[in-house]
């Protein structure tokens, strides 16, 4: 059965001849009737699961960095963190939640409110007030003069792509059109200039074009070599006018983004000849994203290079980017890991625990996320005051899954699949 979605994008072809692959990529995911976030499968059941889906202790690690960064801020009386996607608001719970075992009454400072598109998923979240926190529906950023920090998890790879193909040395934007009822591409001239401004030369990761020193990795610029013919990839259009949203909003504090990507060097090398976009559906990975329209999920990998340039032109100053497994790993989930096995409960409790805490830093999966933190007016100028650090987990409770959280021991996955997560 045609979803409304389908129909909407095979009208606006009819009407104008062709489309961009973002507007085709914009009514796929957010048509507020049939898109598929308006309906979205999270879980061990759904299409896929996400970090805080998968173990509570990836929401006491932000707790705890967010503690760092009020220290860092001198403990104001108000902090503000407000996570944008936050979808059914697992991690603002898991957050929330945590920040009352953190000493220095953090607890009582913190002020978290959850803000996601309009869609079934938020208004039935449960997330209220009494949590800790409040949610907010919007498509935007909806606050100004915030102290604190501006969050999220996912959110970026969200965001509706331009793709591109190199033809005769050449910039070519891919668009969508119909061809005897299906749908087909077609190679044009690019929408916008941002396409080729970000290949060619590779942007640099700063204005300045220098390199910035972070604790678990370098931004680099890019070689700035050209792409082979038929060389094809995205562009996120997205990210700068999110980063303008973001910086108008926050007055002084920091933006922790956590996703899927790479700088740009690596993003645009010849290692990924056909680009990052994916469909994802029953925890199925796929690659034509024209079949099942606003049933599958759409997403490609993040341009972190980008996210930081575009950061710097609005006046977030990059402090470090970090893999996911060495952010959690450094602020403390190997010590809750080594209390968890003299934790006194089942074994299979404690195997299933143990499990969802390993996955968030498989490295080839959740942990080759990338964690990027910027800031405005913080006077943060030395990256190790934030980094992540794991003492102070050595006397905090270790988390432990609850019943809004997955069981990926009891989900849809072989005894050798987790056998071997349990044995690294």
């Amino acid at each position: 059965m045609t979803t409304q979605a389908e129909h909407e994008i095979r009208r606006r072809i009819t009407e104008s001849g062709k489309i961009t692959f973002a507007e085709f990529m914009e009514v796929a995911l957010y048509h507020p009737v049939d898109g598929y976030y308006t309906s979205k499968r999270i879980g061990a059941t759904g299409d896929y699961y996400t970090s805080p889906k998968a173990h509570p202790a990836f929401g006491a690690s932000i707790a705890v960095e967010l503690h760092a960064m009020w220290e860092a801020l001198g403990r104001p009386s108000r902090f503000d963190a407000v996570e944008m996607g936050a979808g059914i608001g697992q991690l603002a719970r898991d957050v929330v939640d945590y920040s009352q075992s953190l000493p220095g009454g953090f607890g009582d400072a913190l002020r978290y409110v959850a803000v996601d598109r309009a869609s079934p998923a938020l208004r039935h979240s449960g997330f209220r007030r009494n949590d800790g926190g409040r949610r907010v529906t919007s498509n935007a950023l909806p606050f100004e003069g915030l102290v604190g920090c501006v969050l999220s998890n996912e959110l970026l790879d969200a965001f509706p792509v331009h793709r591109f193909e190199i033809e005769d040395g050449a910039v070519r934007e891919v668009y969508v059109t119909l061809t005897d009822g299906a749908f087909t591409e077609v190679l044009d001239e690019p929408s916008t200039p941002l396409l080729a401004e970000r290949l060619v030369p590779l942007r640099p990761s700063t204005s300045s074009g220098r390199t910035v020193e972070v604790p678990f990795g370098r931004l680099r610029a890019g070689s700035g070599r050209g792409l082979a013919d038929g060389f094809r990839g995205e562009v996120n259009s997205g990210i700068g006018p999110w980063m303008a949203e973001v910086a108008a909003a926050l007055d002084r504090g920091f933006v922790l983004t956590i996703d899927y990507g790479y700088e740009a060097a690596e993003l645009y090398s010849e290692k990924r000849p056909r680009g990052t976009l994916q469909t994802y559906s029953r925890h199925t990975q796929g690659a034509d994203p024209y079949r099942d329209v606003g049933r599958q999920d759409l997403t490609a990998h993040v341009d972190f290079s980008a996210v930081v340039a575009d950061g710097e032109a609005v006046g977030l100053r990059p402090v470090a980017l970090w893999s996911q497994a060495s952010f959690l790993r450094g602020l403390g989930l190997d010590s809750w890991m080594r209390r968890l096995r003299s934790e006194v409960q089942p074994q299979r409790e404690r195997d299933a625990n143990m499990m969802a805490m390993r996955d968030l830093v498989r490295p080839d999966g959740l942990g080759a996320f990338k964690v990027l933190v910027q800031e405005k007016g913080s006077g943060v100028g030395d990256p190790p005051r934030l980094s992540p650090d794991a003492s102070p987990a050595s006397g905090l409770p270790v988390p432990l899954l609850g019943a809004g959280h997955i069981r990926l021991l009891e989900g849809r996955y072989s005894d050798a699949i987790w056998h071997r997560l349990l044995r690294r």
